[in-house]
């Protein structure tokens, strides 16, 4: 495989991000999401995408897209004001399901929170990850976010489930 790169997306990168995402949430998911939801899944990301990026606003989002000898293999998105009173939200972080535990995921969250710390300076990050996802809630707490305790959600499908909200309290360190 080639290097990778981590470059900032455009509206023209909404396919493939949405392709991404639904890989990540079918396979992360597959025990949290009903199956009738992921199973369509594609078609409603696809349109989440191409609506969100058609908005895209760069001073108040991130979007890094990792590549792979010019595939798109992994996201991170932060939002800057989604959820102000928590700091900047970390809304995606997805890398392709069979490449995970490669190093993508911690990179692009590197880059995520470099980009909070640049452009949000003293302004922490969070994100909101499913009790039962295992593998999130693993890897944020060794990537050093600090967990609230459990609370309920009403996921996209319309269940319910108990959820983590991970904090940085200085994005731009993450990984140091």
């Amino acid at each position: 495989m080639g290097a990778l790169s981590i470059r900032s997306a455009g509206p023209a990168d909404a396919a493939a991000v949405a392709a991404l995402h639904t890989a990540s949430w079918r396979t992360a998911y597959r025990d949290i999401l009903s199956e009738a939801y992921l199973a369509n899944a594609h078609v409603e990301r696809a349109q989440y995408w191409q609506a969100r990026m058609a908005a895209w606003n760069p001073a108040r989002s991130f979007l890094g897209l990792a590549e792979q000898d010019g595939a798109a293999i992994g996201f991170a998105c932060v939002m800057a004001d989604a959820e102000p009173e928590h700091g900047a939200l970390l809304d995606n972080l997805h890398v392709r399901p069979d490449i995970k535990r490669g190093g993508i995921g911690r990179q692009l969250l590197q880059r995520a929170g470099a980009w909070v710390a640049a452009n949000l300076p003293s302004t922490p990050m969070h994100l909101t990850v499913y009790l039962a996802n295992e593998n999130a809630v693993g890897f944020y707490r060794r990537m050093g976010g600090l967990a609230s305790a459990p609370h309920g959600y009403r996921a996209i499908d319309g269940t319910e489930h108990q959820v983590l909200r991970f904090v940085w309290a200085s994005p731009g360190a993450i990984g140091a």
